[in-house]
């Protein structure tokens, strides 16, 4: 074991680190309740949480790397000017390979001010061999490492936080695969919701630049497509790979991209048979099968299941952005935060709200913020009740949406009236076209607040840098641990946040049992 190891490894049992930690959580969730403190490190404290980043950066181990980059997100709002907090996070994120955060910390002169000789050096190697092919970014560490892996084998399972960039290392692969064999083969994706049919091949069809290769939809190829040198990605649903694979005349299929694989063991959830069917079709036929889930602690499973080794697979616990976990209770008039360490920071008095309204005023503001809200009427009432204390947002692209809803749907749909205060509601059983337009407006920033069911558990990629969490439930079910992490995994993305924060609300006594939290 290396000294470097060693120090790390001594500084996570460190008391002292951890009472830093604590302290600087305590201030961060002090910043974000926006509650009045004299809280602060003092230099001495600043300068030592700032070297034990630094030497946690160069852990081996997830557990350390994930602590620095803890420290590095929850000083941010406090120290993001300081010359020395910018010269250790250049040396953390440059050990982390996490140069999307980097970008997001240091300004346009700061490129290069704070590099010694041997951080110039490790930026130039992996600035050459973290490069995603055929693109101008860079894999993080844990990202080349799971690319790596996945170009050297036949079949492969993998899991990740909902940060990692799942969708993003499928993409690299996809174009890897057609340019290393010079696009000979036709690839399917495998989705479970039509939503996802259409968000992820529009994303295919920016990303796969490859002149000879079509993205399509459905299980019928048409035969003005059907050119000896066409080749094709497929985005289907269970149903629409099934009908595919059954007809025999076809274009044969060389690889099975299987994204939100945990649909297929989900015990509750009645399509789970559906996708296990359509898998074993496509192993049947020689295909070779790549499995992408959020946040499964044995990813080996899926290989186990058709018969794959199970020597092929990984499990990502490092994670690219920090989440900070808050628990409003507005039943026992109660605020927490749950800390690295384990332990509940309990807040002396509760906040200046009295209400779910005046809270999304409170921590929202000029924020982009998911509520999950549980059912459909719950979704709409929260959503309508919210926009009744907001004023009219004048925006030409919100106008052009609600044009098509009065279209669409009715001159007096009720989301009419939410997007008029920039809100929107988002739910399965909207027509497709308006999700769409409402996603769209949320991803440029249109609107700041999205109210919705359960909708966004099944892949629909619309990160924020708050998620409002105002039930622990899907229908009559509770969550399971993989439902409230794909959920709450949605606080905060790669480089677009360094963290995100968590916020469970508990309304009334019949939401949230207490002592499950």
């Amino acid at each position: 074991m290396s000294f470097i190891q060693e120090l790390a490894n001594s500084a996570l049992k460190d008391y002292y680190l951890q009472k830093l930690i604590e302290k600087a959580e305590h201030i961060y969730g002090l910043n974000f309740l926006k509650k009045s403190s004299d809280d602060f490190l003092s230099e001495k404290e600043y300068l030592d949480i700032m070297r034990f980043a630094d030497i946690l950066s160069r852990d081996i181990n997830c557990e350390g790397r994930n602590m620095a980059y803890k420290i590095i997100s929850i000083l941010y709002p406090f120290y993001k000017d300081d010359e020395y907090y910018k010269f250790i996070c250049n040396s953390v994120m440059t050990k982390l390979g996490n140069f999307p955060s980097l970008g997001l910390i240091m300004e346009k002169d700061d490129v290069g001010r704070y590099d010694t000789p041997e951080l110039l050096l490790d930026k130039q190697l992996k600035e050459v061999y973290q490069k995603v092919p055929g693109t101008e970014k860079i894999f993080t560490d844990a990202q080349y490492r799971l690319f790596e892996a996945i170009k050297d084998s036949n079949h492969f399972s993998f899991s990740g936080p909902t940060s990692f960039g799942k969708s993003f290392i499928m993409d690299a692969f996809i174009n890897y695969i057609i340019d290393e064999r010079h696009g000979v083969d036709n690839i399917i994706v495998l989705v479970p919701t039509r939503a996802l049919i259409n968000q992820v091949s529009k994303r295919l069809k920016v990303e796969i630049k490859h002149e000879n290769y079509r993205v399509m939809t459905h299980p019928i190829v048409p035969a003005m497509y059907r050119r000896d040198n066409e080749k094709y990605v497929f985005v289907f649903t269970p149903e629409r790979m099934i009908a595919y694979l059954s007809e025999k005349n076809n274009p044969l299929i060389s690889y099975l991209f299987i994204d939100e694989a945990q649909k297929i063991i989900a015990k509750k959830d009645s399509r789970a048979p559906l996708y296990y069917q359509a898998v074993s079709m496509a192993e049947r036929k020689s295909i070779k099968l790549f499995f992408a889930s959020p946040n499964i602690p044995n990813s080996d499973i899926f290989l186990k299941l058709f018969d794959k080794s199970t020597d092929e697979c990984m499990v990502i616990k490092e994670e690219p952005v920090s989440q900070n976990r808050f628990f409003i209770d507005f039943v026992e008039r109660k605020e927490k935060m749950f800390t690295e360490s384990g332990k509940d920071d309990v807040f002396e008095a509760f906040g200046n709200y009295n209400n779910l309204n005046e809270l999304l005023l409170h921590l929202g503001s000029d924020k982009k913020n998911i509520v999950y809200c549980n059912s459909v009427e719950d979704t709409i009432n929260f959503a309508l009740s919210f926009s009744k204390e907001l004023e009219e947002k004048r925006d030409p692209r919100i106008d052009e949406v609600i044009k098509l809803i009065q279209e669409y749907l009715h001159k007096d749909y009720y989301l009419i009236d939410c997007l008029k205060k920039g809100i929107a509601f988002h739910f399965g059983k909207l027509p497709q076209r308006i999700r769409e337009k409402i996603e769209g407006l949320y991803e440029q920033k249109a609107i700041d607040y999205m109210f919705c069911t359960s909708t966004l558990l099944e892949g629909v990629n619309l990160p924020a840098q708050n998620i409002f969490i105002l039930n622990n439930t899907i229908g009559l079910r509770k969550f399971t641990d993989v439902d409230f992490w794909n959920l709450a995994g949605r606080a905060g993305r790669l480089s677009k946040e360094l963290s995100g924060n968590i916020i469970c609300v508990r309304l009334d006594s019949n939401k949230w049992n207490v002592r499950e939290l």
